[in-house]
């Protein structure tokens, strides 16, 4: 690698706990080479909160620059994930948040838990200067968010975005998502956002799992854990 490269980290499907060896794997092979960002590439429903709590600690503690590249959707622990980062970019259409914890058979899980799961967003959206408020109601649906806002001649009101009154959850838009300040930029593919970085292609290196990492995933997937 060389100060320009770029280290690219696939996060699709569910968020396990195979995932958190594979992502501080990552961040540790860009730290050592000096990689100039991290861009881990989005697209998942969510999955375990212990998993993205530890890959969320992964990417916070890490002195290079990461991006989160939402390629469609980081629901539930993929918008904690996303939150960790220095930068999110999106494509259009895209979605972030929804993120309220649920236990192995898919209920709502424990006020416990919920709770746990609201701080660690909060403190994950303003370790980089994003609103506590928005990311704790991407968790619990009880919060309501009170404002007006005015970006660039359009005025939204807490009644314009679903899950800012009481009852429902927050689940942004990429438009929205720029607009509130959680997303930074929208970008329409991944070759599209090494040229707004200014990095060619030539210069990205991309993280593959080990068969280890691979089988610890199958193995904690919750569709196979029980079995």
């Amino acid at each position: 690698l060389n100060s320009q490269s770029v280290v690219h980290v696939p996060i699709h499907g569910t968020i396990d706990m195979g995932l958190p060896n594979y992502i501080q794997r990552a961040v540790t092979i860009a730290e050592s080479d000096s990689a100039e960002f991290i861009i881990f590439d989005i697209d998942t429903f969510g999955g375990r909160v212990d998993a993205a709590t530890k890959i969320k600690d992964a990417i916070l503690g890490s002195d290079i620059r990461t991006i989160a590249f939402i390629n469609r959707r980081a629901i539930s622990a993929g918008a904690l994930i996303s939150l960790s980062c220095d930068s999110i970019y999106m494509t259009s259409g895209a979605t972030i948040g929804a993120a309220t914890a649920v236990d192995a058979e898919g209920e709502k899980a424990s006020e416990k838990v919920i709770s746990y799961m609201r701080e660690e967003m909060a403190a994950s959206a303003e370790a980089n200067g994003r609103s506590r408020e928005i990311a704790q109601a991407m968790v619990d649906e009880e919060m309501e968010i009170d404002f007006i806002l005015s970006v660039e001649k359009d005025t939204l009101n807490s009644n314009d975005i679903e899950g800012f009154n009481k009852g429902k959850l927050i689940t942004l838009s990429t438009d929205l998502a720029l607009k509130l300040g959680i997303a930074d930029n929208q970008v329409e593919s991944f070759s599209l956002l090494l040229d707004h970085l200014e990095i060619d292609e030539d210069n990205v290196v991309e993280i593959k799992e080990t068969w280890s990492e691979l089988l610890v995933r199958f193995l904690t997937n919750p569709t196979f854990a029980p079995i």
